[in-house]
């Protein structure tokens, strides 16, 4: 639509004159293209929910070590509301990079 503003096509109107046909076209099925977009993430979001699998994440998806070393892996999954009263103290590990 861009390129059919500067091309000189007036906004508004009902009926595209054929010296623009070739970018409304492209403009169209760029549309098109949205629409399928749109669908197939609602499509990817139903199927998501209703997958049934309410599984919770593992303490560490790195699984390097067995012991969490940052905050994030430090808690339950899913957080609880105010997780940290106060932030907490992180030791320094061997595997820390310097």
């Amino acid at each position: 639509m861009h390129f059919l503003g500067l091309s000189g096509m007036p906004r508004r109107i009902p009926d595209y004159p054929d010296a623009y046909a070739g970018w409304n076209a492209l403009s169209s099925s760029g549309s098109y293209i949205s629409v399928v977009g749109i669908c197939r993430f609602f499509v990817v979001v139903a199927i998501t929910s209703s997958s049934g699998n309410n599984k919770r994440c593992a303490p560490s998806p790195w699984a390097v070590e067995q012991n969490p070393t940052t905050p994030e892996w430090m808690v339950q999954s899913p957080p609880a509301f105010h997780t940290f009263g106060e932030l907490p103290a992180i030791k320094e590990t061997k595997s820390s990079v310097k």
